[in-house]
């Protein structure tokens, strides 16, 4: 199995947190698809010498619902005919990151239409002074006729995004936000912690002073009554931020974890090919002029060291965990016994356990997994 991911870098607005690439530039978009579908066509034989297919697709960015679905049907009609895909609905997999306030009963229909059958809404809260500190577009009312729209579309596969471990959101509020979520029943729940990163308003903010961080005890317990209430309701956590209903795991995402090889196209996009990582720069306007993309794009040729690593984040990432004799067997074992020696420790320790061959970090540790992994890598 093999995926692809498309890159579509346009926001009318940026997020208080983001760091993804995307621009205001919403004026390109038209320009956007042809140079997209100029970089789908040469990268066709992308997968053909290494013994896979697509069988996932993924729009994110960025805002990938500010396209038109015109430039949507176009660039997925193009995918399907350089990849050989006979028919879009039919990928174990197609999936669109969408905006609670473009989701409309029409342009939904509209992504039904084109072959999409997954939605990942981006609804973050359902408090409306939190959606507007973090500077969404939408309102909690929004996101809920959003989600209702989507179902009444046809979606019986839609995927919610929230966030916890801010400054000013309570315990309390915290779990009125997982009951409602859970109330509306969607089939996956994605939940991470809010970071601060360089370069965004929440970054400079903290700079500042003027937003002052959750203590880490809090996100903690915030973390924990993630845990119990979707585990309550019916969801299984298969990754340290991913909560779905039984079959309903994220394949497309799932690929990132297992080291399938996958192809990125837009503006800084990443591709792994199985031994070698390429990426786009993240400019819209380069992009848009690119005839050359193996020239565009850069590379990163992976040591067995950085395969290693990546490996075991990776793995222990999931709740699955890491297969002791897959690790022991690809790779050397001056790498492998050094891993096998730290991982026995943090076993004695509590920070890891293993049962069936398979090394794990518990349910209850994964909060500290960044750091716990941190402590294995070679």
């Amino acid at each position: 199995m093999a995926g692809i991911y498309i890159h579509v870098p346009f926001c009318s607005q940026f997020c208080t947190y983001c760091d993804f690439y995307s621009v205001k530039e919403t004026g390109q978009r038209e320009a956007f698809t042809e140079s997209l579908i100029r970089e789908a066509e040469f990268r066709k034989d992308y997968f053909k010498n290494r013994g896979c297919r697509v069988k996932t697709l993924y729009f994110g960015g960025g805002t990938p619902s500010l396209l038109s679905p015109a430039s949507f049907a176009a660039i997925t009609k193009s995918i399907c005919n350089f990849f050989e895909i006979d028919n879009p609905a039919d990928l174990d997999e197609f999936t669109v990151e969408v905006n609670p306030d473009d989701a409309s009963p029409e342009y939904l229909s509209a992504l039904y239409l084109a072959g999409a059958r997954r939605l990942s809404m981006g609804v973050q809260s359902f408090t409306d002074a939190h959606l507007k500190w973090m500077n969404r577009r939408h309102d909690s009312a929004t996101a809920l006729n959003a989600f209702g729209a989507a179902r009444s579309a046809g979606f019986q596969n839609i995927s919610i995004d929230l966030i916890f471990g801010f400054g000013s959101l309570t315990e309390e509020v915290w779990q009125e936000t997982l009951e409602k979520a859970v109330e509306l029943s969607p089939e996956h729940i994605s939940s991470y912690q809010l970071g601060i990163e360089p370069g965004t308003k929440l970054g400079r903010d903290y700079e500042k002073g003027t937003y002052i961080p959750l203590p880490d005890e809090s996100s903690y317990r915030q973390y924990s009554m993630l845990q119990e209430i979707l585990t309550k309701a019916g969801y299984i956590q298969y990754e340290v931020s991913s909560f779905a209903r039984p079959g309903k795991e994220a394949k497309h995402n799932s690929s990132y974890w297992n080291h399938t090889p996958y192809l990125g196209l837009g503006p800084s996009a990443h591709s792994f090919d199985g031994s070698e990582r390429h990426f786009n720069p993240p400019s819209l306007s380069k992009y848009l002029l690119q005839t050359n993309w193996d020239a565009f794009a850069k590379r990163e040729k992976l040591s067995e060291r950085d395969h290693f690593n990546e490996t075991v984040m990776l793995s222990l990432r999931r709740k699955e965990g890491l297969d002791r004799e897959h690790l022991a067997s690809r790779f050397s074992s001056q790498l492998s016994s050094r891993f096998f020696s730290d991982a026995a420790r943090l076993i004695k320790s509590g920070e890891l356990e293993e049962t069936g061959g398979k090394i794990r970090i518990p349910s209850g540790k994964l909060f500290l997994s960044d750091g716990i992994i941190r402590e294995l890598f070679q």
